[in-house]
């Protein structure tokens, strides 16, 4: 039997390494290494403002000046039809930038991380939860994840102290007796200073978000987000019991908005409830971290105070939710690895924490949030980015509508078991 000799063992184990090394210098994973003659202008579309990527884009360009990073605002309102009409068309971007709400209709057109990036464990072990679940699908990543904008309590700090309330609340329970004493009416019985923001949808922006996240809470995922089987009518037996966390989030949520319940503490007369806050007609509302810079903005008179997002007494795991946002790149690009290179970067930890501040929102990486930040609001942020959920959304524009008719029709009277089994007959429509 022939044996290999020494020396041709050493022959191959250099081969092996030279291509090796080729191919990470050709993809740009040896920091330092890139090819110095390479150029171009790599094309990224968002829906951000452009100024929230100065600063990172700087970054790059300090590191990479031969490679261009040009950024185009898009409307998020038209923002998955222009990418489709641009493909269409031959005239797509290189990158896009998407939150978990947009993979389901574009990840067709989506070019997957090569496995030289980073693998399936490195991605989960460096993403947070919400980010990792949705844009790893069947072992193929379809983005880099850079932040998350979780859901956290804005809180009156004057109110509270007024109340002799010394704590934001911690529980659900907690939250219900805040927003009662917190509540003020006339002697007709009308509001005149609501508690909570909570009940319908009309005035509560963030309204299909706090009634998820109280599903989430509950324990329904709502989408597998792998299998992509709608389980918002799945209930458990709980205590011998069996319950629906989502006819449980509904019946809560909307018990704050019937005026024979005791948790009445809102109606269809207050304006927005970012507004309402910010004319101190309004107590504790539950909305995005994002929210803080207009709110800040729009009452500096107001003390505001964000806490994480209330949990149901007893509940062994904390639960948030969060939108995650990445970069994408799209397939049409002829830029691909480039494309990557620069996907990769702005998620570096110190890229990351720069475009998290820029934006209000919380990096996406575990390694950053793990150090936590010295401004308390963002402390919250980042508290609130690790223990967050996230769900796998098949198109915002018609999810939103089946859930906010959902919330609207059992705030109105109807049976939640019917409307929760008419909702998950109408998003199982949507995989279809």
């Amino acid at each position: 039997m022939h044996q290999i000799s020494k020396l041709q063992v050493a022959i191959y184990i250099t081969v092996i390494f030279i291509v090796l090394i080729v191919v990470f210098i050709v993809l740009g994973i040896i920091p330092g290494m890139r090819n110095p003659t390479s150029s171009g202008t790599i094309v990224i579309w968002g829906t951000f403002p452009k100024s929230s990527f100065d600063n990172a884009f700087k970054a790059w360009g300090d590191e990479n000046n031969s490679i261009l990073l040009q950024y185009e605002q898009k409307s998020p309102s038209t923002y998955r039809a222009d990418l489709l009409e641009a493909i269409a068309t031959g005239a797509a971007p290189d990158m896009v930038i998407l939150p978990d709400t947009l993979l389901h209709n574009t990840q067709n057109k989506l070019a997957p991380l090569p496995a030289l990036f980073m693998t399936e464990r490195g991605f989960t072990e460096t993403f947070t939860s919400a980010a990792s679940s949705v844009f790893l699908q069947n072992g193929i990543i379809y983005g880099i994840p850079f932040v998350v904008d979780p859901m956290v309590l804005y809180w009156n700090k004057d109110f509270f102290a007024s109340e002799a309330i010394a704590l934001p609340p911690t529980t659900w329970d907690q939250f219900l007796i805040s927003a009662q004493k917190l509540t003020k009416r006339a002697e007709s019985g009308n509001l005149t200073r609501s508690g909570a923001a909570m009940g319908i949808t009309t005035n509560i922006p963030q309204a299909v978000d706090i009634v998820i996240l109280l599903m989430l809470q509950g324990g329904t995922s709502i989408v597998d987000p792998q299998t992509h089987e709608v389980t918002l009518n799945t209930t458990y037996l709980q205590n011998e019991i069996r319950t629906s966390p989502a006819i449980t989030a509904l019946r809560f949520y909307t018990d704050f908005a019937r005026r024979e319940k005791v948790s009445y503490t809102w109606n269809y007369t207050f304006p927005n409830a970012e507004q309402a806050f910010g004319r101190e007609d309004l107590a504790m509302f539950l909305s995005r971290a994002s929210v803080l810079r207009s709110l800040a903005e729009s009452a500096p008179h107001v003390p505001i105070g964000v806490s994480p997002v209330p949990q149901y007494s007893g509940t062994k795991a904390k639960i948030g939710y969060a939108t995650p946002w990445a970069f994408a790149v799209v397939q049409q690009s002829n830029q691909q690895n480039t494309a990557w290179r620069v996907a990769s970067f702005m998620a570096e930890p110190e890229i990351a924490r720069i475009l998290a501040e820029d934006l209000w929102m919380a990096p996406a990486r575990r390694d950053v949030l793990a150090e936590g930040h010295e401004f308390p609001p963002f402390s919250v942020f980042y508290e609130e980015a690790i223990r967050a959920r996230s769900w796998y959304d098949p198109d915002p524009a018609q999810s939103s509508a089946i859930l906010r008719n959902m919330i609207e029709s059992v705030s109105a009277g109807r049976d939640a078991q019917s409307a929760v089994s008419e909702a998950q007959l109408r998003l199982e429509g949507m995989f279809k």
